[in-house]
């Protein structure tokens, strides 16, 4: 993945999603070559599994490339040294493969416990095709996906994970039960739905594309400086605040009083918990506009201090003498561009 490539917008909350759900038509597809190209040749010489473990190590091999999958589109956004970008997320895989084969097991032996004599026989079909015994399998299967990448991200966000991994497994479960039985009628495209659901979940919620990987800048939309920016961050500082007006020194975005623009006019400032505002600063008139919204940010000399309203990508202010009018927006780019 790359950075460049998911605007700050309601992409974002999605394209991880997408990109571990198609590692997981990845998996469906590799193991069906698996099974179907190379499982005849070694299941001659015992070197297969049988049928009834079919799904136990199609789970597993999910578990693995999703959990690896995660890593590794996450260590893209990061751009991280090629090196970590390819042992990082096979640890991931190993670790969601290990704890896959720990959790399903258990699994296995808590529903054999459960299950009376009767019914045993009917556990033990290899073939048997439903959920009333495999939904655990699935939902081990999936915590353990969410579980895996962990180990790499040092327990980061421990809880989006393990809700991750509790919603993904029954999901896609469900979504196998009921493409086969009402949609498709065919096992192999239900399961590839399957997983894909899985993946989407699984990149959805547990490690989406993070705000820390932005930064804020003031574009200057106005013909006399179109297209020109700067940034609101600080190097070195939590804390930074920038100003706009046409006082002649010491700000860091001059625009010229002919636009329509006071000595001091708006500043806008990165607070320590990374959020943006924008401050009124001048008595002439200064809004701030989006969607269905707009904020009257002029300064009242009877308030003790500047009014200021929090920002998002896309929103612009405007600025002017009640003449002239220039018009600035917040965008929030890739840390990379500074």
């Amino acid at each position: 993945m790359n950075i460049y490539l998911v605007p700050h917008n309601w992409a974002r909350h999605v394209a991880v999603g997408l990109v571990v759900g198609g590692a997981g038509l990845l998996a469906w597809w590799s193991f069906l070559f698996i099974a179907l190209q190379l499982g005849p040749s070694l299941f001659s010489i015992g070197l297969f599994w049988t049928s009834g473990m079919e799904g136990w190590w199609l789970l597993s091999w999910a578990a693995t490339i999703i959990g690896a999958a995660s890593v590794a589109a996450e260590l893209g956004l990061r751009r991280a040294p090629v090196l970590q970008r390819v042992g990082l997320p096979l640890i991931a895989g190993f670790a969601s493969f290990l704890i896959a084969q720990l959790f399903m097991s258990t699994a296995s032996c808590v529903s054999g416990v459960l299950v009376s004599e009767a019914m045993a026989p009917l556990r033990a079909d290899g073939s048997l095709v439903s959920l009333r015994y495999s939904l655990p399998l699935w939902v081990t299967a999936g915590l353990s996906s969410a579980l895996g990448p962990l180990a790499v991200r040092r327990f980061g966000g421990i809880a989006n994970h393990v809700g991750a991994g509790l919603i993904c497994g029954p999901l896609a479960a469900a979504t196998w039960h009921w493409l086969s039985y009402y949609i498709f009628h065919d096992l192999y495209l239900a399961t590839g739905a399957a997983l894909f659901v899985w993946g989407l979940i699984h990149g959805l919620f547990a490690w989406p594309v993070p705000d820390e990987l932005y930064a804020g800048w003031v574009r200057v939309l106005s013909d006399r400086r179109f297209g020109y920016r700067v940034p609101i961050d600080s190097p070195t500082l939590p804390v930074s605040e920038r100003f706009i007006g046409h006082f002649p020194r010491g700000l860091d975005l001059f625009l010229p009083v002919e636009d329509g623009i006071a000595e001091l006019h708006v500043s806008f400032v990165r607070t320590s918990d990374g959020r943006y505002t924008v401050r009124g600063l001048s008595q002439w008139p200064t809004t701030v506009n989006r969607f269905l919204e707009t904020i009257d940010l002029r300064y009242d000399p009877r308030h003790p201090a500047p009014l200021e309203t929090e920002l998002s990508s896309g929103d612009t202010v405007l600025m002017s003498d009640g003449v002239h009018t220039t018009v600035v927006e917040f965008v929030m780019l890739p840390k990379e561009e500074r």
